[in-house]
């Protein structure tokens, strides 16, 4: 049984205002005081959320850094992302093109993507600010 706490909706809510960004457990406690509870409570709740399926957990391999994005009831294993190096901004990519990209990557040099993988980039945004 989940409940509905004053403290998850809180997270929730900050989560899901911030859905296009992932969060370290750190960040999200810097950014959010979850109904005067410790750190120990949001990250008992991101726990909890990614065990339910509407928080992602992101590793990265070289950092080790773990961070958390919500998704709702997205399928994430169906599409990639592509990350910002700039404002760490994530990025849904269509489904359409992380098939073709799989299936080029895949005829082509037999190359299997996960559904973890993550194209590291700039957005049009932070592209725009270096002009």
């Amino acid at each position: 049984m989940t409940y509905n706490t004053s403290a998850r909706r809180e997270l929730l809510a900050f989560l899901e205002g911030h859905s296009d960004r992932a969060f370290t457990q750190e960040e999200i406690c810097d950014e959010i005081l979850v109904d005067g509870h410790g750190k120990s409570t949001v990250y008992r709740l991101v726990s909890k959320l990614v065990d339910a399926g509407c928080v992602r957990r992101i590793s990265d391999e070289k950092t080790r850094r773990v961070t958390y994005q919500f998704i709702g009831d997205k399928t994430c294993s169906e599409h990639l992302h592509l990350k910002c190096k700039g404002c760490g901004r994530l990025i849904h990519l269509d489904a359409e093109i992380s098939h073709a990209l799989g299936d080029a990557l895949k005829k082509s040099r037999g190359f299997v993507l996960d559904e973890s993988t993550l194209l590291f980039g700039r957005c049009k945004d932070c592209e725009e600010e270096k002009v």
